[in-house]
């Protein structure tokens, strides 16, 4: 797979289409790029050119031993970072789960010189604060997760994860599943132990369209949490599709209905 090297290590990416409409697409917490890729396929159908990034620790990107290297602030350098090199200057940007605060990161922190005219939520909670534990807190933490047996084996999980990937074609959902096997457990901690400032003020006042996104039966971010960010939206800027029966990975899941969503929203704003 391509990939383009930043001052932390490679960084791999998958591309998608032929366009001068451009959407970036940012994965969650355990995921890779790959869990975009039949919705990369179908938006290509769509005069929509995608680009999928693996976040550090993701698939075929480096893998920082630094834990503070793997938060939503840090994670949205790195997507900039592929979106200068490949000499992108205008996109929209999609974030799934975890991915939702990194494009939120991309959209207030790294956005000098980058127009983004629509913004894409899915699965991803409301954009509240969370403070990140110090001191012995997190040494605390960190101890306990470098130490914590594996909570079932990797059959029974992927029996579990399997069926709610079916959008994917088998080869894609076997590598899918390799590159989650393999994260290195900096990510995780990593991830545990950020913070998040509150992302209300921007989500309140920008003009920027954005769509939210989530299933009805998501498992890890309830619907409820995901309608908390959609409530906070300027009047006139905000966009609902909730997806009946659909649980936390929509894009793996029903990926025919994601890219549906995405192409009706961006039509006219990309």
């Amino acid at each position: 797979m391509p990939t383009v090297d930043l001052q932390g290590g490679p960084v791999e990416y998958f591309d998608q289409g032929v366009s001068d409409r451009i959407l970036i697409l940012i994965h969650g917490a355990g995921s890779s790029a790959r869990i975009w890729h039949t919705v990369q396929a179908l938006l290509a159908t769509e005069d929509i050119r995608t680009v999928a990034v693996s976040l550090p620790g993701a698939g075929g990107t480096h893998r920082p031993a630094d834990l503070d290297a793997y938060q939503p602030a840090n994670y949205a350098k790195v997507v900039r970072g592929v979106i200068d090199a490949l000499g992108i200057t205008r996109c929209a940007v999609a974030g799934h789960s975890l991915g939702v605060s990194n494009a939120l990161y991309l959209a207030t922190d790294e956005a000098d010189g980058l127009e983004i005219p629509a913004l894409i939520m899915m699965a991803g909670g409301a954009g509240d604060e969370r403070v990140a534990p110090s001191g012995d807190e997190r040494e605390s933490i960190v101890k306990a997760m470098r130490e914590r047996p594996p909570g079932r084996d990797a059959g029974t999980g992927h029996e579990a994860w399997e069926p709610i990937h079916l959008g994917l074609p088998q080869t894609i959902r076997d590598q899918l599943w390799d590159d989650i096997v393999a994260n290195p457990p900096e990510r995780a901690i990593g991830q545990r132990i950020s913070g998040r400032r509150d992302m209300t003020p921007f989500l309140t006042e920008t003009d920027t369209p954005i769509l939210v996104v989530s299933g009805d039966a998501d498992s890890v971010v309830p619907l409820s949490a995901t309608l908390g960010m959609y409530a906070k939206l300027k009047a006139g800027t905000g966009h609902l599709h909730v997806m009946h029966g659909v649980d936390h990975y929509p894009n793996a899941e029903d990926p025919v209905a994601v890219a549906d969503a995405f192409a009706t929203f961006l039509e006219g704003r990309l």
